[in-house]
């Protein structure tokens, strides 16, 4: 294919004294891959790059590394399969995966691999040059990067790896293309396979997905073709759970829906109001690990908010369905799953304390104002996932559009939770100095260090942060009054 394209930007030096040395070590040497077929969609340089070469891949990329010097690390990743890696030093570090043909030749090796828009490949002569006039597209690559379509190489894809069907769905994702027909077709006999994937790489694919911008679409897919119930089989019950009159769709279907608010609703309604919006936008961006940012993790919260529905699921004497304490076991199936996938200790944390907190700003809604003191208790609760919590309220609100719900309270809500968000923003940037400390709750009545002293200084934190105390003596004031309170509580316990 003959591509006229723009002016390319050179590529590092290092990056072409790496190309130098290849050629030279093999007869054969082609950049195949992502990297490909993302430079055909529009881009060209990328910080990872598959080079597949005649030869062994492995001692190539070893010798490689050797002749470049201290700039260029080598990793080994398979010997036994010709596959080593070298990552290249700089402002900007670049990842290069050498791997000995698939087969005897680069045909070969295409048609083996999983997708076909990624079984393309140039030389590295032509991709020195930015040109792709000499593409090697066996399986039709191009025709279906035109046609935005996610399709295998062969029929044997999936029984060759399983993890590939979740990758299907991963590149339909990021790409924001559609799944073959004929793909689709060949999901349902690797279904059962999927769980003997380690846990890792499910999460990885998993985390792909919910990365993506527009997510929701292939996340129905994935339910449609119970690949979802594959992966994660403490969703399944979800499916078919009737809810109450606030509610239009069933548990599972409510929660894809919440995603979908996540990813349409959110953005306009809490982003996108000054600055307290980018405050929003910044944080739900933000990675706690590398490429997982807490948009994911809010999307994940989304389909697991609601889990503990089916087990609490009950109909109290006036004929209304209840689920009492369902957001408990939420949390504890979505901690089973967190353990099983290996999530980080700081994600696994951000996502429990959402399921477990998502009811707790619906006060929010029955009072006509939004006051400092109810947010800055929230906040002391949650911390800066309180924006998170927020998030994950709005959208769980505008997936229930049940009969029973009132007109207008989309919009109610909308503007309660920009109040809040607001009030936040200002807590969170500008935080008062605290009148007193500990040391001086204790010396003032003779305490030891403990609980009271805790709660105390909390409840001084309330009053400061929301105007009500401003001096160091109205806050002594203040705490005598809570001694007081505690030890009436104390008292009242002991004689019960």
């Amino acid at each position: 294919m003959t591509r006229p394209a723009p002016m390319p930007p050179s590529h590092p030096p290092l990056l072409v004294a790496l190309f130098d040395t290849i050629t030279r070590l093999s007869s054969e040497a082609y950049l195949v891959g992502g990297a490909v077929r993302d430079a055909l969609t529009g881009g060209y340089e990328s910080a990872d790059l598959d080079i597949a070469v005649k030869g062994d891949g492995f001692e190539i990329a070893r010798t490689a590394a050797d002749t470049l010097g201290a700039k260029a690390t080598f990793v080994p990743l398979d010997a036994a399969r010709g596959t080593g890696r070298l990552v290249l030093g700089g402002p900007e570090p670049i990842t290069i995966d050498i791997s000995t043909f698939k087969g005897a030749t680069i045909v070969q090796d295409l048609i083996r691999r999983d997708f076909t828009v990624n079984a393309m490949a140039v030389s590295i002569e032509d991709y020195r040059e930015f040109g792709y006039r000499h593409l090697i597209d066996p399986c039709g690559g191009q025709a279906d990067l035109r046609n935005k379509t996610v399709r295998v190489c062969s029929a044997e894809a999936f029984s060759d790896d399983p993890l590939r069907v979740l990758r299907a769905f991963r590149f339909a994702a990021i790409l924001g293309f559609s799944i073959d027909r004929e793909v689709m077709v060949l999901i349902p006999p690797n279904l059962e396979r999927l769980p003997s994937i380690s846990s890792e790489r499910i999460r990885d694919e998993l985390f792909a997905i919910l990365s993506a911008p527009s997510s929701f679409p292939i996340l129905r897919v994935m339910s449609d073709a119970l690949v979802i119930d594959a992966i994660i089989p403490e969703l399944k019950p979800m499916r078919g759970c009737g809810q109450n009159e606030y509610h239009h769709l069933d548990v599972w279907d409510h929660s894809l829906e919440a995603v979908r608010a996540i990813e349409e609703v959110v953005p306009r309604k809490l982003w996108c109001f000054g600055e307290p919006g980018d405050m929003v936008e910044r944080y739900l961006r933000e990675e706690p690990v590398k490429g997982r940012p807490r948009w994911a993790l809010l999307k994940l919260a989304a389909l697991f908010h609601d889990a503990g529905k089916p087990p609490t699921r009950f109909v109290d004497p006036t004929g209304r369905v209840r689920f009492f304490g369902h957001e408990k076991i939420s949390e504890q199936l979505f901690l089973v799953v967190a353990e099983r996938l290996k999530l980080a200790h700081r994600e696994t944390e951000t996502v429990a304390k959402w399921i477990r907190g998502h009811m707790r700003p619906s006060a929010l809604l029955a009072r006509p104002t939004v006051s400092k003191r109810s947010i800055f208790r929230l906040h002391q609760r949650f911390g800066e996932d309180l924006i998170g919590l927020f998030a994950l309220f709005l959208a769980d609100l505008t997936a229930s559009r049940g009969p029973a719900r009132p007109e207008g309270l989309d919009d109610t809500a909308c503007l309660q939770l920009q109040k809040a968000v607001e009030i936040d923003a200002e807590m969170t940037h500008a935080p008062p100095t605290s009148l007193l400390n500990g040391r001086d709750v204790m010396e003032a009545f003779g305490l030891a260090p403990g609980p009271m002293v805790g709660s105390i200084l909390k409840r001084l934190a309330v009053l400061q942060a929301c105007g009500e105390i401003s001096t160091r003596e109205q806050a002594l004031s203040a705490a005598r009054k809570f001694y007081r309170q505690r030890l009436g509580e104390e008292s009242k316990e002991s004689r019960g």
